[in-house]
């Protein structure tokens, strides 16, 4: 009994670690107290480890809600400006302009000026620039040929065609992941928004609401379809997703990016002038066929190119100077005033091109042949276009856009704007700003806007004082969300782009 007895103890003591086993007859009273206080350090370990995970996960989401500019206020890390930066804050300018077209309800806006009793000048020629938000799309799609094909092209010069396939494998297969994966989260938002509260009332009132399913999971599901068709790359007419009818943009910018790393492919290997004139060719005969939003990717792939040639020209006329004296007897002073009279003459001519630009994306979408400084351009509009108020108005933005993004490729000072710490940080969050912010307008915006408008009823009946005010308190929950979205699901599609990309690449 005395074996079986201490096999059985040396079992229990393994299976307790350090707890000792009080046989009988021994005096445990130490042994006991011992235990007392292990327990009592084993309770406040846990304690403190439940303590710190709060205050760990409090912090976290602190600094996740924390807006980006805020979180950065003490680092003063300066950043880098280059020759394409200010592209970042062209777009950052381009969503801002959106939100503010899409924040004014009324039907009139878009009409053009025709000096009627009800008109304002609010319609006049580039006074409207500050809501037209057909013409900032038109400034996104060439951004986006711009951007995608700008890497591509430069290898496409070095002669390397191993990158430049391994570039747009890698780009193509990333697109759908980077365009769609920030989507689905605003989409979930906008459903469970329309079920619980009323949405979608334009007019920041709760007359018109989107309609509500039986049950919140019908409501989510009801998008499935909804990105499926905007996925279907084979339809190319314009859809309004039901909720979120502001990402009608995204199917045409997949298209369009499909269509430049088309282009790119094909056109790798072909000489650089060649190149140019085949890519400026095939813009003009999308504009031509009618697919205005592909000839502002190709514009945009035809801009890139430029740049790449501007530089290349530079750094040769650079590497000239170096190395080649001036002739004897050649006035340099001569040719300082030919170089100041070329210089007057190009920045002249880049500003009349830049006030086009301006002008024409001014374009009313309604009575632009009958409204002020359009009715003469009317007769000019090509065939494919002049059917309908609409494509005509996309025409004219579409040439506007282009005239105005060469101009600022050309003209250094006109950049500078666009290079700021604003500009720069609603670049940055700019996709994330924009899918957002219609679901916040007419959540969070009917809340507030649709009661100071009640409370403030002074000045004109759609633009009250109360609208302003609540548009100007709206304002700053747009962007802070749009802010979360950037970082949350527009970054992290991009990182899980390149990590499905990473991860399926052959070895």
């Amino acid at each position: 009994m005395g074996i079986l007895n201490r096999l059985f103890t040396s079992i229990l003591t393994r299976y307790l670690h350090r707890y000792e086993l009080l046989l009988p007859g021994e005096a445990g009273s130490d042994t006991g107290h011992e235990l007392e206080l292990e327990d009592e350090r084993k309770d406040q370990t846990t304690t403190n480890f439940k303590h710190a995970w709060v205050i760990q996960c409090a912090k976290t989401t602190a600094v996740f809600l924390t807006p980006s500019f805020l979180q950065r206020s003490g680092e003063k890390v300066e950043r880098k400006i280059t020759e394409t930066s200010y592209l970042n804050g062209v777009r950052g300018l381009a969503a801002s302009l959106v939100y503010v077209q899409h924040s004014l309800f009324a039907v009139w806006i878009h009409n053009g000026y025709r000096g009627l009793p009800g008109d304002s000048y609010w319609q006049l020629p580039f006074m409207r620039l500050l809501y037209s938000g057909r013409f900032m799309v038109s400034i996104f799609f060439i951004l986006s040929g711009y951007v995608l094909s700008y890497r591509p092209l430069q290898l496409a010069r070095k002669s390397d065609s191993k990158a430049l396939y391994d570039n747009l494998s890698s780009a193509t297969f990333r697109r759908i992941p980077r365009l769609f994966l920030p989507v689905v989260p605003a989409m979930l938002g906008t459903a469970t928004t329309a079920y619980f509260t009323c949405y979608g009332a334009e007019d920041y009132t709760k007359n018109r609401c989107f309609p509500k399913a039986t049950s919140l999971w019908r409501q989510w599901w009801g998008y499935v379809p909804v990105l499926t068709r905007m996925l279907d790359p084979s339809v190319w007419t314009e859809y309004y997703p039901p909720g979120v009818p502001h990402l009608w943009t995204l199917p045409m910018e997949f298209r369009g990016s499909m269509v430049v790393f088309l282009l790119v492919l094909g056109l790798g290997n072909t000489r650089a002038l060649y190149r140019l004139f085949l890519l400026s060719l095939f813009a003009v005969f999308f504009l031509h066929l009618g697919k205005w939003d592909t000839f502002l990717f190709t514009c945009g792939t035809v801009l890139a190119e430029l740049r790449i040639s501007r530089a290349e020209a530079q750094r040769l006329v650079e590497t000239e100077s170096q190395t080649r004296s001036i002739p004897s007897g050649y006035s340099g002073s001569k040719r300082a005033r030919a170089l100041i009279q070329w210089r007057v003459v190009t920045k002249v001519f880049w500003t009349m091109i830049f006030i086009t630009g301006l002008f024409l994306g001014s374009w009313p979408a309604y009575h632009a042949c009958s409204s002020v400084g359009f009715r003469h351009f009317c007769t000019l509009t090509p065939t494919p276009y002049n059917g309908s108020e609409k494509l005509e108005q996309y025409f004219w933005i579409s040439i506007g856009a282009v005239l105005l993004l060469l101009s600022l490729e050309n003209m250094e000072k006109l950049q500078r704007p666009f290079t700021t710490r604003l500009a720069s940080y609603m670049g940055d969050i700019s996709f994330g700003f924009y899918i957002v912010h219609w679901t916040m307008l007419f959540s969070v915006g009917t809340l507030i806007i649709g009661n100071f408008r009640r409370w403030l009823p002074y000045g004109y009946p759609n633009y009250s004082l109360g609208f302003f005010v609540g548009l100007i308190l709206t304002t700053p929950f747009v962007v802070w969300v749009g802010d979360i979205n950037w970082r949350a699901f527009d970054n992290g599609a991009v990182k899980c782009a390149r990590w499905l990309n990473t991860f399926c690449t052959r070895k």
